[in-house]
């Protein structure tokens, strides 16, 4: 697990890099706890035919007429008039990017895929891939991982994950107007009630990192007092951090924020929309949905590139982006011109330390997912199955983490790392 003394040192080694006239893009690697990421889930299961994986030429696929297969920047992709963002997306952006095509989410029930998609397991007990992030830098960031109305699986890791809540609960929290939303008439308290409150616990708070035993129980208190110390750092920028997002410009804008402001090291979004869903009209909902989507990062990516970050570049050049949706579309049309629940699918992963510009993985004849070799991402007779674990164990790689302390044999896609 990172340190502030690790962070401290990382943001030295860079910062001596720039001294000595290195230029930015050949710093190569990002150190670790100073790699930052950000998570847009897709909830409803997206068609991958629709942008990641070109079936324009298999007969057993629906796809649509005006689309044609396109690249950019050496990354394969498929193009369509009605999807302007894409295209625009992936010219720029492209040659830093990596898109995970056949990965396999072994379910076709929402709930459970979700849950797959972000851990790779479906124990309870399982923490998602931005949330174990978050925990190996938990000492070098205020709030290491901020969930804007968006799924977690926290695992034991509850204490770590700051929810700003669907109903802009931590907003009110942080102001104090949540006292007015009791049943029960509440009087707030004033500024030197507070004040004395947070000293009591601040003293009670050391009072017990004193007398707690060795083991399970000073790890408790330790808990408590990153806590209390978290909660702290919140309260102070009640009013100078934009809390209340609801669209998902405004969850993008805070994201990036946050980021740009050192106070968390994940921030996972949720791009909602009743068009990934698509029992019925799949070619009209997915083509909106993707649409937005694509403009939405365009906007995340602009916003990542106009603030300053850690190392001497910008924020984008310290930041994966990892979109990716809980399932996929089934190949065909049903009667009503949807397509059903598929469990094979996409995931786009882009930014620094990455091997950019390819597509790894592929699909077959029957939309199956092909056997890939994770050394060098090529489709391989008798290779190993890419799915969502597989994912994660490359996401935890490209921080340098060990992905054997929370997935076992999984083995990452190294093919993906520069």
């Amino acid at each position: 697990m990172y340190t502030r003394r690790s962070l401290l040192r990382a943001t030295a080694g860079l910062a001596g890099a720039a001294a000595l006239g290195v230029p930015r893009r050949a710093q190569a690697r990002v150190a670790g706890p100073l790699l930052k990421f950000v998570f847009v889930v897709n909830y409803g299961g997206w068609d991958p035919t629709r942008v990641f994986a070109s079936a324009l030429e298999d007969p057993s696929v629906s796809t649509e007429a005006a689309a044609t297969a396109a690249t950019a920047g050496g990354l394969a992709f498929v193009d369509h008039p009605e999807r302007p963002s894409v295209r625009a997306w992936f010219e720029r952006h492209a040659a830093r990017s990596v898109v995970f095509n056949g990965m396999l989410v072994p379910s076709v029930a929402h709930e459970a895929c979700l849950r797959l998609a972000l851990t790779g397991q479906l124990s309870a007990e399982a923490a998602d891939w931005g949330t174990l992030l978050a925990a190996a830098a938990a000492a070098a960031y205020p709030a290491p991982h901020v969930v804007l109305q968006a799924p977690s699986f926290p695992g034991p890791h509850g204490g770590l994950v700051t929810r700003t809540g669907s109903g802009q609960q931590l907003a009110a929290l942080l102001s104090g107007d949540i006292a007015a939303w009791s049943d029960v008439p509440v009087a707030r308290t004033t500024a030197e009630a507070d004040a004395v409150m947070h000293a009591a616990l601040a003293r009670r708070v050391a009072a017990a990192a004193e007398r707690a035993r060795p083991g399970r129980e000073a790890e408790l208190v330790e808990g408590l007092r990153g806590a209390v110390d978290r909660a702290g750092s919140l309260l102070g920028l009640a009013d100078t951090v934009a809390w209340s997002a609801v669209t998902f410009g405004e969850q993008v804008a805070l994201a990036v924020d946050l980021l740009a402001r050192g106070l968390t090291r994940v921030t996972t979004l949720a791009f909602a929309t009743h068009g990934w869903d698509t029992h019925f009209d799949n070619d009209l909902h997915q083509s909106a949905a993707f649409e937005g989507l694509f403009a939405a990062l365009l906007d995340l990516s602009a916003g990542l590139e106009a603030r300053p970050g850690a190392c001497g570049g910008t924020l984008a050049d310290e930041t994966v982006v990892v979109v990716l949706s809980e399932m996929g579309r089934a190949p065909a049309l049903n009667a009503a011109n949807g397509k059903d629940h598929w469990p094979y699918t996409s995931a786009l992963v882009t930014g620094p330390n990455l091997a950019g510009g390819r597509v790894i993985g592929a699909f077959d004849a029957l939309f199956y997912g092909k056997p890939v070799d994770f050394a060098t991402g090529e489709v391989a007779e008798g290779a190993a199955t890419l799915d969502a674990a597989a994912l994660g164990a490359t996401l935890l790689t490209l921080a340098d983490l060990d992905p054997a302390e929370h997935l076992g044999a999984v083995e990452p896609v190294t093919a993906a790392l520069a």
